[in-house]
């Protein structure tokens, strides 16, 4: 199968259905394929986002999980930011979809170019710290 730049995805149940994956987190790793899926954000907390303007070419994208450090072990999402973190090594690729205008949207395989990390406060405003990965495009198409 192959998935497209701008293929449209009325839900995030269609996708984990041809994929595999939680149908609701931001990042979910994949029970069918050597994938992880990324979900751009852009009703979130913190808004990800694709850059130059107007392009695809690479995106910041803020690690999972609203709620303490996002690199505490005690944190039940940590291991979907290791994930990412390690995908090269794990011979992963990264899936991006980003939601508009009700849809979800393939944008293409990207690769970790380099990750910081931030403090930014969590849903209930409380300081924590976050992973901010750097990802650039390495295709607009994806076949498995």
């Amino acid at each position: 199968m192959k998935l497209s730049f701008q293929q449209k995805f009325s839900s995030r149940q269609e996708i984990s259905t041809l994929l595999g994956g939680d149908p609701c987190k931001g990042i979910a790793v994949s029970a069918k394929t050597d994938t992880i899926l990324l979900f751009m954000n852009s009703g979130e907390i913190y808004t990800d986002y694709f850059y130059p303007a107007g392009s695809y070419a690479s995106c910041m994208y803020t690690g999972i999980g609203r709620h303490g450090h996002q690199d505490s072990t005690d944190n039940n999402m940590y291991q979907l930011n290791i994930a990412v973190l390690s995908h090269r090594s794990n011979k992963k690729h990264l899936l991006v979809f980003e939601k508009k205008e009700g849809a979800f949207f393939f944008v293409g395989e990207y690769r970790l170019k380099e990750t910081h990390q931030n403090v930014q406060p969590d849903a209930d405003g409380v300081l924590r710290r976050v992973f901010v990965f750097h990802l650039g495009q390495i295709s607009t198409t994806f076949q498995w």
